[in-house]
């Protein structure tokens, strides 16, 4: 069994005693594949995950009281969960539980445990709660960089962080349009760690998850949209540069220093950990569909789909892709990104790609 390290949120165990207890609300999903359990904070609370034969513990630093306080499921992955001695979130497992993940969601503080499982169809006793509807599917946009990370600029100083919060809030209502549901990482111009957006993706058991970036390079005649999907190692040197680049934006810097390791370490970690790999083909289908779409709104020379270890498709359960739709530093391209009637079109483009990708997978499922 793993045991995770002591973990601090911000300053909660460094200053003094709380008069109140701080409220923990416990949510519980057994409608997916996975067992999930959220547990919200009203105040960040430092913690302790410990595995041990038959049980979970989340260990808090200081006495919490948890909304409810205890409930028993009958579900074969988790039987129940109880807090004892006020600190103490104790989860008996069920015979059907193998093992778990857990990430963290900020504003409000939320962690989230996955525990994987299998459950028989003789199991009956586990309470369903209402699931979605399964004719709609759930997309994941990501508009790229906001907050104090811009992005790249055009020569006339159009900025990328609000170039992809556009197209995003463009491309969901093309989406909601059809038999979709649109999440959005961000909807305003602050800064999402990289690890938190594909984090995003994964709380909502998005079908697909979808990164908007504009491109930039020091030649002025270079044009086009490039989708790039996962892999270790970049298609060409260009792959490497630029996924390099998007990795060292603050949202990175910022979640390496959180987690205390070097960005390059904490990738490798988190791509194998995850093991994305296993989405590599569907995500090699969305991006062609994504590429082939761009190039005849464009009408430029396909720049073709590329392979690159971009940090914000790491961790991602499900196909995941990252698209520049052009690059903002040519004159031309920024001034065409500057009008909305050309954002509405790279939107469409985009839209009607991700419907006939999952148009193609709905046909294919069984």
């Amino acid at each position: 069994m793993r045991r995770l390290a002591f973990l601090l949120i911000g300053a909660a165990a460094l200053g003094p005693v709380r008069a109140e207890r701080p409220v923990v609300r416990v949510s519980v999903d057994v409608s997916g594949p996975t067992t999930r359990l959220v547990l919200t904070h009203a105040t960040p609370v430092a913690y302790e995950i410990r595995a041990a034969e038959g049980t979970l513990e989340i260990v808090f630093a200081e006495k919490v009281r948890l909304d409810p306080s205890g409930k028993r499921l009958g579900d074969p992955i988790l039987a129940r969960w109880e807090l004892e001695d006020d600190r103490r979130l104790v989860l008996a497992t069920g015979s059907g539980y193998r093992s778990y993940e857990s990430f963290e969601l900020l504003n409000p503080f939320r962690l989230i445990l996955d525990l994987q499982g299998t459950r028989s169809d003789d199991d009956v006793t586990a309470p369903v709660p209402q699931s979605r509807d399964p004719r709609r599917k759930i997309v994941v946009i990501d508009p790229g960089h906001g907050g104090v990370e811009t992005g790249a600029s055009g020569p006339s100083g159009l900025q990328e962080k609000d170039v992809t919060l556009d197209l995003a809030r463009r491309l969901k209502r093309e989406l909601d349009r059809g038999s979709t549901d649109v999440v959005l990482t961000r909807d305003d111009d602050r800064l999402v760690g990289l690890d938190e957006r594909s984090a995003i993706a994964n709380h909502n058991r998005a079908d697909l998850f979808l990164s908007i970036h504009l491109n930039a390079s020091v030649r002025r005649n270079a044009a086009g949209a490039e989708t790039y999907y996962l892999a270790t190692n970049a298609t060409d040197d260009e792959a490497r540069t630029l996924a390099a680049l998007e990795n060292d934006a603050a949202g990175a810097r910022a979640d390496a220093t959180a987690n205390g390791k070097a960005a390059a370490s904490a990738i490798d970690l988190v791509l194998w950990d995850l093991a994305q790999n296993q989405f590599l083909a569907e995500s090699s289908q969305l991006a062609e569909s994504v590429q082939r779409r761009l190039n005849q709104l464009a009408g430029t020379r396909d720049r073709g789909v590329r392979q690159a270890p971009f940090r914000v498709l790491m961790g991602a359960t499900m196909p995941a892709i990252l698209v520049e739709v052009g690059f903002i530093s040519s004159p031309d391209e920024e001034q065409k990104l500057r009008g909305g009637d050309y954002r509405d079109q790279i939107a469409r483009a985009l839209g009607s790609a991700i419907t006939e990708y999952l148009d193609r997978l709905a046909a294919s499922a069984p």
